[in-house]
């Protein structure tokens, strides 16, 4: 009977909330090709079906630092600052034909900026440029939140957190992210210490490849609101109740995490598990666009797959507006406006 319920709900057309979708995984591959075509570097290949095999992961990889390497063909495309309004643009676009109606965008300014030296105020503005023309015109509201790739070092780290503080009033959140093994919370904590001065929260990217003395100590460390993926958190128990106990949300994603390995299979994701443990586990798509996804398809594989029943498909959007970063008027006024469906029986 739950099943059924659940299938009647149309996962389409209802309004959702993303919380974990990375700008720079989010390029459609069409765009990826005019882009390399516009700065008179084409591709080899000429249609987005040539292009996949080389710029989408629609396999399980042996680990995420594998799958981080099929980031760099959308990270060559984006040389101008009209090709990041275009991609911020179009991120937002995309979000609203898939009915997300609350959703945060994040991004590397690093990453972004690094391949072809651009500015990174200069690509600030370009990003919230194409997302506050697109937000106004199909109805998403959205969040910016920056990322340091912990890879690139304690520098650029520190740079970032500078870059964050200078937009204080266009970003709602900070991340950390990259590859996890090597780069432990606490190495971040002074780096980070002024984002807590100036009121901004902080998610950051553990438990996806390492065990869970990572997000321990994000959480005990540094104190994170979120945790991007968090598998690992449902491995100890006492780690899931130091989540739990301290309203720590879990952004997961099960197609990526399938594909990075983070789990063997989507049959043993912890998703439902750690949901029914009250832990606020959220739903979400990490990079639609080098997974081929969109947030439709990850709700309805965590009903199909994961067993998500109504109530279920209810707590986790319920537990995304409530961890998001965007003030409370506005995820009062969108609830009001597009949530109706949340009050179902």
């Amino acid at each position: 009977m739950e099943r059924s319920a659940s299938a009647s709900i149309d996962l389409r057309a209802i309004a959702k909330v993303d919380l974990h979708r990375h700008l720079e995984g989010a390029l459609r591959l069409p765009t990826i090709i005019d882009l390399y075509r516009r700065a008179g570097d084409p591709l080899g290949a000429r249609t987005p079906e040539e292009l996949a095999p080389t710029a989408q992961v629609l396999r399980p990889m042996r680990s995420l630092e594998e799958v981080l390497a099929y980031f760099r063909v959308a990270q060559g495309a984006v040389r101008d600052y009209e090709a990041v309004e275009r991609i911020a643009y179009e991120a937002v676009e995309d979000l609203a034909r898939d009915n997300v109606r609350l959703a945060e965008l994040r991004f590397s300014p690093d990453f972004l900026c690094r391949p072809f030296g651009l500015d990174w105020d200069r690509a600030m503005a370009s990003i919230v440029a194409g997302v506050e023309r697109a937000s106004r015109e199909h109805d998403v509201a959205v969040g910016l939140i920056a990322i340091v790739s912990r890879t690139y070092g304690l520098d650029s780290a520190e740079r970032t957190v500078a870059f964050a503080l200078r937009h204080r009033e266009r970003l709602v959140g900070f991340d950390l992210a990259d590859e996890e093994r090597g780069y432990p919370p606490a190495m971040f904590r002074d780096v980070l210490a002024p984002l807590a001065d100036a009121g901004i929260p902080l998610t950051a990217h553990y438990g996806e490849s390492t065990g869970p003395e990572f997000p321990r100590e994000a959480v005990e460390v540094l104190g994170v609101r979120r945790l991007g993926h968090g598998i690992s958190v449902a491995d100890d128990a006492g780690v899931t109740a130091l989540v739990r106990e301290r309203g720590v949300a879990l952004e997961m994603c099960p197609t990526s995490n399938v594909r990075t390995n983070a789990v063997a299979s989507i049959a043993e994701h912890p998703a439902l598990r750690l949901l029914r443990q009250g832990v606020r586990v959220t739903i979400n798509t990490d990079d639609p666009g080098l997974f081929g996804i969109d947030l439709t398809h990850e709700l309805e594989t965590a009903r199909d797959e994961l067993g998500f029943g109504p109530e279920e498909l209810r707590a986790v959007t319920e537990h995304a507006i409530a961890a998001s970063f965007l003030d409370k008027d506005t995820k009062a006024r969108v609830r009001r406006r597009h949530f109706h469906w949340l009050e179902g029986g």
